[in-house]
């Protein structure tokens, strides 16, 4: 067999191996996307939890949690509906309620969700000295408020747009 001389390819060299870093344009692209749907689930979830509805729930579930006596849960109860009134209505319609006019401002809007004994409580709890015992059963207080919140924050949107015209 006959020898073949290679010494003139010595200078000839095999190219870079390709590296890792930049990656093509379709990566960036993939890359790009993922970015987006994770930044939008987020800003969702963000915005999601900042609804009032969500927000006065919690306060409630805060408020459950601490056990305190009828007074201060009554005191507690008639501050968080208020706020939710005034964030449901026109502060010109509810900031100035109180007493009587509070409890029938609180029957009236939550589709009966608050019985009457239950509305003048809230309403009149700041005023009672925290010795007097009301006969009040407060898990049924509970999911009476809870169901006022809910009844109420889902005409929100629709006095929103009352208050604009």
């Amino acid at each position: 067999m006959t020898d073949i001389d290679l010494s003139p390819l010595k200078d000839v060299h095999l190219p870079v191996e390709p590296s890792f870093f930049p990656p093509a344009v379709g990566w960036w692209i993939v890359t790009g996307g993922i970015c987006l749907v994770l930044m939008s689930l987020l800003l969702l979830i963000y915005f999601l939890n900042r609804s009032p509805k969500r927000y006065a729930l919690r306060i409630l579930k805060k408020i459950e949690r601490q056990n305190a006596d009828l007074s201060t849960l009554g005191v507690e109860l008639g501050v968080l509906l208020k706020r939710v009134a005034l964030a449901a209505f026109p502060r010109e319609k509810v900031a100035s309620l109180s007493d009587t006019e509070w409890a029938d401002f609180l029957l009236q809007h939550g589709n009966n969700a608050l019985s009457a004994e239950q509305a003048k409580f809230i309403a009149s709890a700041a005023y009672l000295p925290k010795q007097k015992a009301v006969a009040i059963q407060t898990e049924k207080l509970y999911t009476a408020v809870k169901e006022w919140i809910c009844c109420v924050l889902k005409k929100e949107h629709q006095w929103k747009t009352m208050r604009k015209q």
